[in-house]
């Protein structure tokens, strides 16, 4: 990791192209807990003028940046998903509009333009740690929040229904406990991240000691059970798998780990498991059991799903290929919007067939170049992809800037020639000169 001066020194020494994005990085977590104010005026909501100014001044600074991305086969991919996300948008305004639906389509566009955006700020390893511990820096805030409400009260709770597993979910003054979500995950990640890089890099001096990582790793499971969400408890856990997977060259952690695991978990599993976990699993249970209807799953969100798929069903193949606002159908915006609950069937909805197949396929494209990378990075890529695929099942990761402002870099990084991410010196190349049938190698 950088030192904070040198954090602050390398911020300084960028062009205003990218200056503004770790600023808005750092302020995300603070402005979201405007939430509310979106009800007194559009105009005055935090929310909404961040909103509109992310994108406006990543096209800005795309339009300026001189140093332009090397191209990568998944940025094609990714580009046929935002040219018919761009091409539906433009459907939906033209047939339903109103400014809920304009803000609804720079939500859906914003991503598209952050990613090419990010793939010209990313240009090496140093430029990825910056913006990993920018985030790092962001993810105070909403932790000191988080451990206020956790042990003081919840600040202003989301009461879940029964048939939810009942009780109150602290979201503080965001709109959802998704937000907390975010930040808990991305710490998780990119602490992860800083130790493993430390731990495969030659220089041992600086090596970030096992149990700072395990106070991070309780800090952030308390913060996880209590925020009562099952898909960040399934994110956490797969980081943590993953983590351990790559942490297998340092023994002596692996050890320390499991000692502090074996005092802890006796005393606290269970009743963090009846109280906590059970009551949100419960359900779950039955419909696998066949206890209750398969519309039961997903905390009864397979119902919305089966309900909306019938209209989808009847729609024009146009339509069912390209996106649902081709079909004109009063449903489209609905269809195309935060109420489906996964961001799979949002995707199909928005984009269609064709749309949400390029979409999966630039994962497995991103994901293919894993082997080009260093251990350290690669554990991010692979759990920075795992993230989106895993919250994508439950919830919409594509529409929370948080989300995208700290894996999109990620991916980023992981499309660059791997001469340019890691600044390696070009490779020397072999001539064989013969000689009495013997090769000897000679450099040039």
């Amino acid at each position: 990791m950088m030192t904070f001066k040198e954090w602050k020194l390398y911020w300084k020494q960028l062009d205003w192209t990218r200056k503004w994005f770790p600023l808005f990085v750092l302020l995300r977590p603070i402005t979201d807990n405007f939430y509310k104010l979106k009800e007194i005026s559009t105009f005055l909501s935090p929310i909404y003028i961040m909103g509109v100014l992310t994108p406006v001044l990543a096209l800005a600074a795309l339009a300026k940046i001189k140093q332009k991305r090397i191209p990568a086969t998944a940025d094609e991919a990714f580009r046929i998903w935002g040219i018919l996300t761009l091409v539906n948008c433009i459907a939906l305004l033209l047939i339903f509009f109103s400014i809920d639906i304009l803000g609804n389509c720079i939500k859906y566009l914003t991503p598209v333009v952050m990613f090419f955006y990010l793939r010209n700020f990313i240009q090496s390893k140093t430029d990825l740690k910056f913006v990993l511990q920018t985030f790092l820096y962001s993810a105070i805030f909403p932790f000191c929040m988080m451990y206020y409400e956790i042990l003081l009260g919840p600040i202003n709770p989301e009461y879940a229904s029964i048939g939810r597993g009942g009780g109150a979910r602290i979201r503080g003054e965001y709109a959802d406990s998704m937000n907390y979500a975010i930040y808990l995950i991305g710490a998780f990640l990119c602490y992860g991240y800083f130790f493993l890089e430390e731990l495969y890099s030659r220089n041992r001096k600086k090596l970030t000691s096992s149990t700072k990582l395990s106070f991070v790793f309780v800090l952030c499971l308390g913060a996880a059970v209590s925020l009562r969400h099952v898909a960040t408890w399934g994110v956490f856990l797969t980081i943590g798998v993953l983590l351990l997977f790559y942490n297998t060259k340092n023994v002596k952690g692996i050890v320390f780990f499991i000692f502090i695991a074996a005092i802890i978990l006796p005393f606290f599993a269970r009743p963090i498991y009846d109280k906590q976990i059970y009551p949100l699993v419960a359900k779950e249970y039955n419909v696998m059991s066949g206890e209750q209807d398969v519309k039961y799953a997903f905390n009864g969100r397979m119902s919305r799903w089966e309900r909306y798929f019938e209209i989808w069903d009847e729609m024009p193949q146009v339509a069912q290929l390209l996106g649902v606002a081709f079909s004109g159908s009063v449903y489209a915006p609905i269809m195309t919007g935060g109420g489906m609950h996964n961001d799979y069937i949002r995707n199909m909805f928005l984009s269609g067939i064709v749309g949400v197949l390029f979409y999966i396929i630039f994962f497995f494209l991103i994901l293919a170049r894993r082997n080009l990378m260093r251990p350290p990075e690669r554990f991010l890529l692979i759990a920075g992809a795992l993230i989106i695929m895993l919250y994508s099942i439950t919830t919409l990761p594509t529409i929370y800037p948080g989300l995208f402002n700290l894996l999109y870099p990620v991916y980023a990084f992981a499309l660059l020639p791997r001469s340019v991410a890691y600044n390696l010196p070009p490779r020397k190349q072999f001539v064989y000169q013969v000689n009495q049938n013997v090769k000897t190698p000679s450099l040039q």
